[in-house]
């Protein structure tokens, strides 16, 4: 079929990658095809022949001006020549000219002062048209892309000039829509488009659909090869004030009303700068420009001989989908990546891959997931070969354990890589995203390389240094607020990095039963900086928070030390930590709790006690922690909580601490075998639970945990509330569930010779109420009738583990989840046959 001007619209074999975007594509292909002598559209010559012909030395194509085919041969070379003094680069005169023109800079200096009139050697009538072009387009999209951060510009000015973070879109944003190639054509003409198309388009990319799909990019061509200027001058100064100070209403995508259809089949020449109800929309920081995506993929394909062949990087939409569910669900639980500076050109592929592999499982996409975790492993162990001077000898031989050596690699034939930008923590941020995926799949081989992954972390961590680097302190001339808050981003992302990987590490131990690979006396860090600080948007804001802070946290070795050292259950901590200070202090007990048991216990007894005087220890620093939980001003049990989940995770940690405190059931899960069946008679082998004055406690916090998704709703909070229960919540809901089970069960077998004390009496009534309430409303799978009111002990153990089991398996977040609870559904039957007495 052939298009209004001749060419072909089925585009032809191109030596582009296939991931450009659709008019990149196209482009070059439909410039070289004829147009028929029947169109009257004025044309180029294709013809070689002549003294005016200027030919491009690498695809043949002729021009007739000399700055055309220069500005063509870059497409080729990839050469940007006109550089701003801020570093950016650009292809052409007119981009440097425009982004000089609407940039401002992050020191906040005003605009360089730019002249009224291009320059003496461009002529004025191509580049007034690759102006009038460039404003229409980048209006469609990049204004409602950007972070929107007061101050903001005069937008009757600059209609392109959109604030983040309180400067301008940068140079990738401005250029998103503006790639060279759009420009490819010799004289590429300006074309004016209709106010209903602008609505179209912007309604299209509020919706999700890429720019290249709106009629923007298959204009008519024009039979003039320059566009007037007064077309675009009119356009940036017809802004009205109710168009520039209009917002969305809060929660929607979109940035303009519904569109209209055009009229009848008139295309009109006015291009204004927005529908009147055009509005921005909230800030949207991880959506991915084209340009992005383009140079990011350009990237992975220096990498394809170790990728997967069937390996395809996923589009500019998915990528902006999997970073904002990453950011919003997994970074919240574990905030390693100061959002505020977040910039995704500035990171390593690797990192970016990781981060995107989280992101699509929070999106329930888990084939792409899997693929963008084994691109991002792969590029890493590449990575750390590249840089493997930086480590030491042992890194060098965890690395020859993936089958990776220097001679390996020199007998392939690699092809140059384009590494990007690289520091030695941005493999540590790589390997937290990369294991925080495969820890919790459920295919064993994923948790394998979780688990091989743990141990290059750990060693890296122990190369990079567990301890407080020196801030080199800044020239005087250089000592702007901008620059001292730029300084210490980088200084707390570094701690927050090598904190939260300890602590992941840690996880490891907690659901798998292993050694701790890094102890806390290799921990040589303080603890993370107050939520403010770390959430400032800006200088300003950063140092207002700052001047709220009285003290410097603690180190954590210290800060542990003291709650371990404390004799009256008091907060001894001062300054009381930060949410996720206190939340790597409760992993430092956990640790503890691990460590001391495993040294105590003799070979082959697997008992649930402890030293006392070592239980007496650990309570009262838990004690201690608690005190100062609940005195830190951004604690709560709201999952909510507009400070994070962290204080609600670690409630549920602590219920965790007091479990493992009286019951050690490390050994019986077996969760690394992803077999419920298997996990089953492991528990079902597990010691029984004395009933004791000091157990009370510990059960307390396991009735508080079963109340909390009955409270709120049990198939609500896990089908829809994964971004504040986490998996650590659901490793703690395990342990509690066998232990609450275990403790009714005995009171069955033993409350005829032993009557049971008030506090048992009381907790017994409590978990009567949360168990009557959770059957009244759960839709639970099997249809067992349930006419018992006065539930004796026994039958409430099983309705304990029931719940748990209908909670887990309803979890939609995470299959492992699904895979403890049809565990606790398989130790339930055990337990029931071993009773020989129906289903209550």
């Amino acid at each position: 079929m052939m298009t209004h001007n001749g060419t072909s619209s089925h585009p032809q074999p191109h030596p582009q990658p296939s991931s450009q975007p659709l008019h990149q594509q196209q482009q070059p292909q439909q410039a070289q095809l004829p147009r028929p002598h029947s169109t009257p559209v004025k044309r180029r010559r294709r013809t070689g022949h002549g003294p005016d012909a200027r030919s491009c030395p690498h695809c043949g194509r002729t021009f007739k001006r000399t700055e055309h085919l220069e500005r063509h041969v870059r497409t080729h070379t990839k050469e940007k020549p006109f550089i701003c003094r801020c570093g950016a680069a650009f292809a052409r005169r007119d981009l440097l000219t425009r982004h000089q023109r609407i940039a401002f800079h992050e020191d906040g200096s005003e605009s360089p002062a730019v002249p009224s009139e291009p320059d003496s050697g461009e002529t004025h009538g191509p580049v007034e048209a690759d102006l009038a072009a460039a404003v229409s387009l980048s209006g469609m999209s990049v204004d409602h892309w950007a972070q929107q951060q007061p101050p903001a510009p005069p937008a009757d000015l600059y209609p392109m000039a959109v604030p983040r973070n309180g400067t301008l879109v940068d140079a990738s944003y401005q250029q998103a829509l503006l790639g060279d190639q759009f420009y490819e054509n010799g004289n590429q003409d300006a074309v004016g488009f209709d106010a209903h198309f602008r609505e179209f388009a912007n309604f299209l990319d509020g919706v999700g659909l890429p720019a290249e799909w709106s009629p923007y990019f298959h204009g008519p061509d024009r039979d003039h090869e320059a566009t007037d200027t007064t077309v675009r001058m009119s356009r940036e100064g017809t802004t009205t004030p109710g168009a520039r100070n209009s917002r969305t209403r809060p929660g929607t995508p979109f940035s303009s009303w519904l569109p209209s259809a055009p009229t009848g089949n008139r295309i009109s020449e006015t291009l204004p700068d927005t529908n009147p109800r055009s509005v921005d929309i909230e800030s949207q920081p991880y959506r991915i420009s084209d340009e992005q995506r383009y140079r990011l993929n350009s990237s992975i394909e220096t990498f394809r001989e170790i990728l997967d062949p069937d390996f395809k990087f996923p589009s500019r939409h998915a990528l902006s989908r999997y970073l904002t569910s990453f950011f919003e669900g997994f970074h919240s639980h574990m905030p390693f990546i100061h959002t505020p500076t977040w910039r995704v050109p500035e990171h390593s592929i690797e990192l970016v891959l990781g981060l995107a592999a989280v992101g699509a499982q929070y999106c329930f996409e888990h084939r792409m997931s899997e693929r963008l975790f084994h691109a991002g492993k792969a590029i890493l162990m590449e990575r750390l070969m590249h840089e493997s001077e930086t480590f030491g000898a042992k890194t060098g031989s965890s690395l020859n354990l993936h089958n990776l050596t220097p001679q390996r690699r020199a007998s392939q034939g690699f092809q140059e890589r384009d590494w990007g930008p690289w520091e030695p923590i941005e493999t540590v941020r790589a390997l937290i995203a990369l294991m925080g995926y495969a820890t919790w799949e459920p295919k064993v081989s994923l948790v394998q390389e979780a688990f091989a992954l743990q141990a290059l972390l750990a060693q890296i961590l122990r190369e990079v240094g567990l301890y407080e680097e020196d801030v080199p302190q800044l020239p005087a001339d250089q000592t702007t607020p901008q620059a001292a808050w730029q300084a210490w981003v980088r200084q707390e992302s570094t701690r927050r990095a090598k904190l939260i990987a300890f602590s992941f590490m840690h996880t490891h131990s907690i659901a798998y039963n292993v050694y701790p690979v890094l102890r806390s006396n290799e921990v040589g860090l303080r603890l993370p900086c107050s939520t403010g600080e770390w959430k400032a948007q800006s200088a300003c804001q950063w140092q207002t928070a700052r001047r709220e802070t009285e003290k410097q946290q603690l180190y954590f070795q210290d800060a542990l030390s003291l709650l371990l050292r404390n004799t009256d259950g008091t907060a001894p901590v001062d300054p009381i930590p930060t949410p996720l200070g206190n939340y790597i202090l409760l992993h430092g007990l956990l640790q503890r709790i691990y460590i001391v048991r495993d040294l105590s216990l003799p070979v082959m007894d697997h008992s649930a006690s402890l030293p006392s005087e070592e239980v007496d220890k650990l309570e009262r620093g838990l004690r201690s922690w608690t005190a100062g939980w609940q005195q830190a001003p951004e604690s709560s049990l709201d999952p909510n909580n507009e400070n994070g989940p962290i204080p609600f995770t670690s409630s549920s940690l602590l219920g965790l601490a007091y479990v493992r405190i009286y019951l050690h059931l490390g050994p019986y899960r077996l969760l690394e075998s992803r077999d419920p069946v298997r996990i089953a008679k492991a528990i079902n082998r597990s010691p029984a639970v004395e009933r004791s004055g000091g157990v009370i406690t510990a059960l307390l916090y396991t009735a508080h945990m079963l109340s909390i998704p009955v409270r709120l709703g049990v198939d609500r909070v896990a089908r829809s509330q994964a971004f504040f229960w986490s998996v650590r919540h659901s490793l703690s809901g395990l342990e509690c569930a066998v232990l609450l089970s275990k403790w009714l069960s005995s009171l069955t077998e033993s409350v005829a010779t032993t009557p049971l004390s008030d506090s048992e009496d009381r907790i017994l009534h409590w978990v009567r109420c949360i168990v009557e309430e959770a059957y009244d409303v759960v839709d639970f799978e099997d249809d067992e009738p349930d006419t018992s009111t006065d539930r004796d002990p026994a039958s409430l153990s099983l309705a304990v583990l029931r719940i748990w089991a209908h909670f887990f398996k309803s979890n939609t977040q995470w299959p492992f989840i699904n895979i403890m609870g049809k565990s606790l559904e398989k130790y339930r039957e055990l337990l029931m046959r071993s009773r020989k007495r129906p289903v209550t």
